[in-house]
């Protein structure tokens, strides 16, 4: 069932879609265009900002990437920096898992501000790899690996445990994915179970959601899935980021900005940690717990 919005979100979610139409038509320069077996993708310039577009029905440009390439470890997007709230559910995690690659912003983020983690990164589109690679400056270093593999099947024969799993896997909407474009293999009871058995003690797993048609039973299966969750709906995008533990109750409001506070005075991140609690939903129960 549709998750109806109301006006100001919808406000919102317009002069997202708007503005970021309006710079690709009026100063976006076209560097690299192809198809692959999953989408069409494209690359263009915007000054110094360059950004990965997955290209829908009626040309309408899905911005998958957005880097500065004068600092490509400086996150762009608000939902990527939202997404990095994670690193204040599970501080200075050892390990981390990212399905869906794109051009690799958080890829940089992550190799920047945290070189000794070790990050696995699963991509199905290998066409995706090598425009990252050659477009955006996203290579595997010694503690970066790169996978052409499928996120399900990746997560069965995988036998690692991770502080930290990210999914921000996105499609061109098709019979393979819901209509927003989410793989319907990272959707099922049985990816979930793989997320759980994948995670550490004390890890947390985020979905990168796009709001649409099939967002609501989208979030009613994780949260049935999983029994703490947490949604963050960063303003000026149509993005749900959603946190989940299966074991775990998930960090209070408090010790998350206690712990952005924590993180903000070593700088340099190029946006405040203490920002982030506030696109918090008030979705919690009175007792802390999730509902």
């Amino acid at each position: 069932m549709e998750a109806p919005l109301n006006l100001k979100r919808r406000s919102a979610l317009l002069l997202a879609v708007c503005s970021a139409l309006l710079l690709a038509a009026c100063t976006g320069v076209v560097v690299h265009e192809t198809r692959s077996e999953y989408s069409r993708i494209r690359v263009v310039d915007h000054g110094s900002q360059r950004a990965l577009y997955f290209v829908g029905d009626a040309d309408l440009d899905v911005v998958e990437t957005l880097i500065d390439l004068r600092q490509p470890h400086v996150l762009q997007h608000a939902y990527s920096r939202t997404a990095m709230a994670g690193l204040l559910y599970r501080p200075e995690p050892s390990s981390c898992l990212l399905i869906g690659l794109g051009g690799g912003a958080i890829v940089r983020f992550l190799n920047h501000h945290w070189p000794a983690l070790a990050l696995d990164v699963v991509e199905i589109d290998p066409e995706v790899v090598r425009v990252a690679r050659e477009y955006f400056g996203t290579v595997e270093s010694p503690g970066t690996r790169i996978h052409v593999a499928d996120g399900r099947e990746f997560l069965e024969r995988s036998t690692a445990r991770y502080d930290l799993i990210l999914i921000d896997a996105h499609l061109h909407p098709d019979a393979r994915t819901d209509s927003t474009g989410h793989p319907l293999s990272l959707r099922s009871d049985s990816f979930y179970r793989s997320v759980q058995d994948r995670l550490a003690p004390g890890g947390v797993v985020m979905f990168n959601m796009i709001a649409g048609r099939d967002s609501a039973s989208y979030l009613e299966s994780l949260r049935g899935a999983f029994p703490a969750v947490d949604v963050y709906r960063p303003a000026g995008t149509g993005n749900m980021i959603v946190f989940a533990s299966p074991r775990d109750p998930l960090a209070s409001e408090a010790e998350l900005r206690a712990r952005a506070r924590a993180l903000d005075r070593r700088g340099g991140f190029g946006f405040a940690f203490a920002d982030l609690p506030g696109a918090l939903t008030p979705s919690r129960a009175p007792d802390g717990s999730s509902r």
